[in-house]
């Protein structure tokens, strides 16, 4: 771990002492700083892909999507884990990655060297799979036992315990790495993931992890949730429990959603019969479909965008007004009003 004193150089690139710069007491750690910002670029890089829409990234978003055996029951994890994959992986016109689009535009604002440094090499992310070797806190040694490479990851979610297979996106932190957005832990079945995902190289006829990984990683995630579903071991009932569906009575995420929507509607006028008919609508859509939700505002909104052709509203309401509204992407509204009009119009 890397210091500085009060009376050394700033590392942020300014060429004042470091008591003159960014910082008044004692000495501090630079990789914290460091991680803390880029932690906020990988967050900014993640919303950054999420707003763009094309006619490929819907159609990918929608094919993939079907093709889920498991991770299609929650559909906000696998936006996540599809939005991360796209954004590092698919080139647009021009070449570029969404992620070296975002590297970029970004890079211009960044001022701390040794950040920047980090946040170029994001150009070129890792993709990876293998097991988790040690897990100290938030730090993870990951050692892919294919290929024999070993990743440091810092900045990972605290309660990983050794021994979990690990599918992920790993973006450059120095000599360490950070993990992107939507990534995947399987505890308990480390071996299985490992045998399985081996024959399915062979089979694509991909020599490199990173390779295979780059065009079947949705594929790969989607294969360990089923194999933690048909494992016999203790695991199987902690996955089935976090893949169940809740039901919609008594859900405090389906009850803030639809009451959201009704505190919107009801502050742009709309008259109350046309809030108690969405109201109702989303309520049977939760009912039948039972979705696991983990930002409510994502239904608010699109519900109304499911509705709005079909329904006398005072105001059209456009897609990135209400993403404004209700604090999300436009993108989301439009996925999930895709998904929930095949249900709901055969109810309006």
């Amino acid at each position: 771990m890397k210091t500085i004193g009060r009376n050394d150089q700033c590392e942020c690139g300014s060429g004042k002492k470091y008591k003159k710069c960014c910082g008044n007491h004692a000495a501090v750690n630079i990789d914290e700083l460091v991680l803390g910002e880029l932690e906020i670029l990988q967050a900014q890089a993640y919303d950054f892909i999420a707003v763009h829409n094309s006619e490929e990234l819907e159609s990918d978003y929608h094919r993939y999507f079907s093709e889920m055996n498991v991770m299609n029951k929650d559909q906000e994890i696998y936006e996540m884990a599809f939005l991360s994959w796209y954004g590092v992986t698919k080139k647009l016109e021009g070449g570029q990655s969404l992620m070296e689009r975002f590297v970029e535009k970004q890079g211009r604002t960044v001022t701390r060297p040794q950040t920047l440094e980090s946040l170029e090499a994001w150009k070129s992310p890792r993709l990876a799979a293998g097991v988790v070797t040690s897990a100290k806190g938030s730090e993870l040694i990951i050692e892919d036992t294919v290929e024999g490479e070993t990743f440091d990851v810092k900045g990972a979610n605290p309660e990983i315990v050794e021994g979990c297979f690990f599918i992920g996106i790993l973006l450059q932190n120095g000599g360490s790495y950070l993990p992107f957005a939507q990534y995947f832990v399987y505890p308990g079945i480390a071996g299985t993931c490992k045998d399985a995902m081996i024959e399915r190289m062979r089979n694509a006829g991909k020599d490199s992890v990173e390779e295979y990984l780059t065009t079947n990683y949705l594929y790969l995630a989607d294969h360990c949730f089923y194999l933690f579903t048909e494992s016999g071991d203790a695991v199987q009932e902690k996955v089935e429990a976090a893949l169940e569906e809740t039901p919609a009575e008594g859900n405090p995420a389906y009850t803030e959603a639809v009451d959201s929507m009704k505190a919107f509607l009801t502050e742009q006028g709309e008259t109350q019969a046309n809030i108690e008919k969405a109201a109702k609508l989303l309520s049977q859509y939760f009912e039948s479909e039972s979705p696991k939700i983990r930002n409510p505002q994502i239904y608010s909104a699109s519900i109304i965008e499911v509705i709005k052709g079909e329904t006398e509203l005072k105001k059209d309401y456009l897609q990135k007004d209400l993403a404004e509204a209700f604090g999300v992407s436009a993108n989301s509204i439009s996925r999930r009003s895709k998904e929930m009009k095949k249900i709901i119009l055969a109810v309006v």
